[in-house]
């Protein structure tokens, strides 16, 4: 056989196996978009931070410490995952969390409105971690809605400041059974989502059906945070 005959099958051959290869890679590559999560917008960190983290700050904050007392407002359980794009958990991460209570109010002392009183048995704010599976879940009232200066009123939401092996996110989480009306005039919602409409479903808890494992009398809603 002369040089250049072999030659020609070997790269014939060659070529093959690149165009193989690279066709499974495409296939990959499909597969992995088909597959793939849409990240959890970022929020706003807003000014009501804790400026000191409470004492406590576990999973129930419709309880302070041992005290008798619960707070005032709709129970509500939140249950979900922090995942990567690609749908692998987070495990361990970590979650801060704050709230206004169910009179539109923060424990903090930025926020003086008189017309909404403090709620003494409302945690307001927990440092959680998910599981090894990623997963996750916490009990308090649902937020009430809050004014902005004389223009309009926050919608009810949580902040949130998630921590995965290597990726960030602060975000605010709303809820899905919000009026659309209370939605559409939240100006910060509207400047977080870069006036995106409809508002990307991904923000929202989603109400399930299924029963609190936390407080019976408790509606469950899942939030699934995908840091991107």
């Amino acid at each position: 056989m002369s040089t250049s005959m072999s030659k020609r099958k070997f790269l014939m051959g060659a070529g093959a196996v690149a165009a193989a290869s690279a066709a499974i890679f495409v296939r990959r590559l499909a597969r992995a978009e088909e597959t793939a999560l849409q990240g959890t917008p970022s929020g706003d960190l807003g000014p009501f931070y804790p400026v000191e983290h409470p004492v406590d700050a576990d999973s129930d904050l419709t309880r302070v410490g041992t005290g008798s007392g619960r707070a005032r407002g709709e129970l509500i359980e939140v249950t979900g995952r922090v995942l990567a794009l690609d749908g692998t958990p987070q495990p361990l991460a970590r979650i801060e969390l704050w709230q206004a209570n169910a009179a539109g109010r923060y424990a903090h002392p930025g926020d003086t409105r008189a017309d909404a009183p403090l709620d003494p048995s409302f945690q307001g704010y927990a440092d959680l971690r998910a599981d090894a599976a990623g997963y996750f879940r916490f009990l308090t009232v649902r937020p009430g809605m809050y004014p902005v200066g004389s223009s309009f009123r926050r919608s009810p939401h949580i902040h949130l400041d998630v921590r995965g092996r290597q990726r960030r996110l602060v975000t605010q989480m709303y809820f899905d059974d919000t009026d659309a009306r209370v939605l559409a005039q939240d100006k910060v919602l509207q400047h977080d989502l870069w006036g995106k409409s409809p508002v990307p479903a991904t923000v929202f808890a989603k109400l399930r059906k299924e029963a609190s494992r936390l407080d019976a009398a408790a509606r469950l809603f899942q939030f699934d945070i995908v840091l991107s």
